[in-house]
């Protein structure tokens, strides 16, 4: 898994102004450290890193840890333009429900293309 101090940055935003909202992203019970372009997702009732299972909600906006015993607010691009091979996936996320998600994010004001 990619870590907040040794990811390498790279751009998974293109050029359509994005819109953002602040999400309450839960805690899993230990420290979590997501990257800026993660997918996110609600599984549960519950927000955080996009799961299988999961309903995609939208892309992670900047790096954020999510402290082991409690919650934390992040800002999460809802509508924007995004690079496919850029996003980073939770642990476990098959090609089909990435293709799912991405479908879904479509759905939502995402719109993934590969360049």
């Amino acid at each position: 898994m990619k870590t907040i101090a040794t990811h390498e940055r790279r751009t998974f935003l293109k050029d359509h102004p994005p819109v953002m909202q602040r999400m309450l992203l839960h805690s899993t019970g230990a420290e979590q450290d997501l990257i800026a372009g993660t997918v996110l997702g609600e599984k549960d009732g519950k927000c955080g890193e996009f799961a299988s299972g999961a309903e995609a909600l939208g892309i992670l906006v900047e790096d954020t840890t999510i402290p082991a015993d409690g919650d934390v607010y992040a800002l999460v691009y809802v509508h924007a333009s995004v690079i496919t091979a850029e996003l980073t996936w939770g642990t476990g996320v098959t090609a089909t429900e990435q293709k799912n998600a991405l479908a879904a994010l479509r759905g939502r004001g995402i719109y993934a293309s590969e360049a």
